[in-house]
């Protein structure tokens, strides 16, 4: 049974990526569709693609975040291998039926810390509250959860107001050149997200692979690979479901809107991936809405929609968390 443990492991962790990709990945190019820059099959496979290159380009920091500031690594990698399976199993599972039902309900919720959340009642019912890393959960993952969507928020609203002064006297020239940095955005975006989200998987597999092989906890190349595919694929074929939600429910957006909104993105995501932060791609980019929404007049924004989003973040690491003990419990009574 620890063999098959193992084994179904690596596979919900990578069908966990897919699921991911399909509820997270057409947020990053919601704003480009609802403003008709590009067509949606053609944002979506663009945004795929970039995903799988972001992945395997900027690094593994966010990885070894995830795998050695959850919970403590050392009971974990000393003690019964099963155990250690069917903690990592667990995390992927509870995130995973979390984030499909958001996903059908078309909330953008965030698949990150759904498996955070899982990871920590999952890690909780295996091996105890002492082994839960408290202090580094509060500054690595609560702290920057809170932060990185009041920066998107304000980056989204001061970029847009610096984008409207810069082309005050702007001419048509201009509105063109903006649409080419603008696709050139949102590749860049999409390559952010693959990176940072796609990493997430990647540590957290690695944890039972550190413990199937007796080592310290690395990160091998068809880890990374496979992974990255995992999410370009899920963000390919299931990317839709959110566009309308962050894309057209929270405020109209039109080209400038779009974009300033994507650079905000851009310069929060970049941050937290040189800074290892398993940050929420969808949060900020859903407050970055917001925020080009309310630089133009507060009264622009669906504020009903939006509240209901808040709830969703701030639900979703509790529900997570209940959800991944139960099924750890159930494991190890399997």
């Amino acid at each position: 049974r620890s063999t098959e443990m193992f084994y179904y492991m690596i596979i919900i962790g990578l069908i966990f990526g897919y699921i991911n990709g399909m509820h997270d990945g057409g947020t990053v190019v919601a704003t480009t569709i609802s403003s008709r820059l590009l067509a949606p099959s053609k944002a979506v496979f663009i945004a795929g693609v970039a995903n799988f290159l972001g992945a395997i380009v900027l690094g593994t920091a966010v990885a070894y975040t995830i795998s050695e500031n959850i919970i403590d690594i050392r009971p974990v990698l000393s003690g019964s291998r099963s155990l250690c399976y069917a903690f990592v199993a667990a995390a992927f599972t509870g995130s995973l039926l979390w984030n499909v039902l958001t996903w059908v309900l078309k909330l953008p919720s965030s698949a990150s810390h759904s498996m955070i959340g899982a990871m920590i009642g999952s890690g909780i019912c295996a091996y105890g509250l002492p082994y839960i890393q408290w202090n580094s959960i509060m500054i690595k993952v609560i702290a920057a959860m809170l932060l990185s969507p009041v920066l998107g928020f304000a980056a989204g609203y001061l970029f847009l107001r610096l984008l409207g002064w810069l082309l005050r006297n702007g001419t048509i020239v201009w509105n063109r050149r903006i649409q080419l940095l603008h696709k050139a955005s949102s590749f860049f975006l999409a390559f952010c997200y693959g990176s940072n989200d796609a990493q997430k998987v990647m540590g957290l597999i690695a944890i039972g692979l550190a413990a199937f092989h007796h080592t310290d906890v690395t990160i091998p190349l068809w880890l990374i690979l496979s992974a990255s595919c995992a999410l370009a694929v899920g963000t390919m074929t299931g990317g839709y479901n959110m566009i309308k939600t962050v894309g057209m429910d929270i405020c109209k957006i039109d080209i400038q809107n779009s974009f300033a909104s994507q650079l905000s993105t851009i310069f929060v995501v970049m941050l937290a991936n040189v800074t290892g932060l398993p940050i929420s791609a969808t949060q900020v980019v859903t407050s970055s809405v917001m925020g080009v929404g309310a630089s133009n007049t507060p009264k622009s924004v669906n504020w009903t929609v939006t509240k209901k989003i808040l709830l969703a973040w701030l639900i979703t690491i509790p529900i997570s968390a209940l959800i991944g003990g139960l099924i750890c419990w159930l494991f190890q009574l399997i």
